[in-house]
């Protein structure tokens, strides 16, 4: 069963130090912002590399999927990993509604499914009715899975007749005063929500019997019309950039879903960023460890072009030493840093940060390499915005066996 943390050379761990351009003191909420975003950054390709490793062997885009909201920032789930779908639906639903990698079926299932859920929810509680545990969502979503979505729908508003029958049985036993709820409000409370969904399949059609060109030149900057679609197609990614800490899944199994990108929301993975020191000092240094990812929030990939230059030249420097020894500390530098740029480079190239080369080419697969690109910015950002830089030279690679 696919696990994405089988592709992300977990044992290998990359140590740096950023250090403050300016030398002034930095207050503790300015410290905490960075980390912050830089650690937004990391998790952000962390995802990335997951959902090509997961496409890269055999999950399907249409069963891959993100939610509209941001995980709580100081909230731990330990128990995301690996979980069945009733559970995951159970799991989820407070966090947000489900979009689809390319647009689905599946996936546009759930996202109606929870917002059935929701509004009848909400019908209990406007009628002063205990609304439904989480536990209600698990067994009507087995309804979804054998029966389809209208049966849970159906399913749902049963339920919620008789607690609210239940409900004002129990109050005239206790003498209290209260109206009858209508059972058709229940019916009623779902009628914006039917028209909603059946633009959202009707597009579902559309989008399905589209070629790859007809896709891109929707998804074009150029293209106006069709924005409602365009909306469908580009909606996973806009999500993506805008959510801090998105929630990113897979379904990897029959019955099963995987969390992608774990390290960020179960402290039993030690795999994620960690802030190993931050000395307050001016200026300030902050020491920080991570998994391989940190390669890219570094943009290593783009110094690791401007080293090899600069090996080519190194053999330039070896002769021009003998007439100026006082550079050779500069050519030491120089030789420590190829060492470790080759030593990233050997880690890559064993882990899932290369994954979208074996993705086929395809409208998909030129969203994930912008967003990789925006993700690129963005680390660039956060670094030279919060006023720190790279110490390059503070850079080590350590292996655990």
């Amino acid at each position: 069963m696919f696990d994405d943390y089988d592709f992300k050379g977990t044992s290998t761990r990359i140590s740096l130090k950023f250090v403050q351009i300016k030398d002034e003191p930095m207050y503790p909420w300015e410290i905490a912002s960075f980390l912050n975003k830089l650690n937004t950054a990391y998790y952000k390709f962390e995802l990335l590399n997951s959902i090509c490793s997961a496409l890269a062997h055999g999950i399907l885009p249409e069963h891959i999927f993100i939610f509209d909201h941001s995980l709580p920032l100081y909230k731990q789930y330990s128990e995301m990993n690996l979980l069945s779908e009733p559970n995951a639906a159970k799991t989820f639903y407070p966090i947000g509604m489900p979009i689809p990698l390319i647009p689905s079926k599946y996936v546009y299932d759930l996202n109606c499914f929870y917002q059935a859920f929701q509004r009848i929810n909400s019908t209990l509680k406007s009628n002063h009715v205990q609304p439904f545990r989480r536990t209600t969502v698990a067994s009507a979503f087995e309804v979804l899975q054998s029966d389809g979505l209208e049966a849970a729908e159906q399913h749902i508003i049963e339920l919620a007749k008789g607690r609210a029958a239940l409900s004002y049985e129990n109050a005239m036993k206790r003498g209290e005063k209260r109206k009858e709820v209508d059972p058709a409000a229940f019916e009623n409370s779902l009628e914006k929500y039917r028209k909603s969904k059946a633009t959202l399949f009707s597009d579902l059609d559309i989008i399905t019997n589209l070629s790859d060109e007809e896709k891109e030149a929707i998804l074009s900057p150029e293209h106006k019309s069709d924005r409602r679609i365009k909306k469908r197609l580009s909606e996973f990614f806009t999500t993506f950039d805008a959510t801090t800490r998105p929630l990113v899944c897979a379904r990897v199994g029959n019955n099963y879903i995987r969390v992608l990108g774990r390290s960020l929301v179960n402290k039993r993975e030690q795999t994620g960023l960690e802030l190993k020191e931050a000395k307050r000092n001016s200026p300030l240094g902050a020491f920080i460890e991570g998994g391989l990812a940190l390669y890219q929030t570094i943009n290593q990939e783009r110094r690791a072009k401007e080293l090899h230059e600069l090996d080519l030249k190194r053999k330039e420097e070896e002769i021009k030493l003998v007439q100026a020894q006082i550079r050779g500390q500069e050519l030491i530098n120089l030789e420590t840093e190829i060492k470790i740029s080759e030593s990233l480079n050997d880690a890559k190239s064993k882990t899932d940060l290369s994954a979208i080369q074996n993705i086929p080419d395809s409208p998909m697969r030129r969203q994930i390499a912008k967003a990789y690109s925006i993700e690129h910015a963005n680390a660039g950002r956060v670094i030279t915005e919060q006023g720190m830089y790279l110490d390059r030279g503070s850079v080590t690679i350590s292996t655990n066996a």
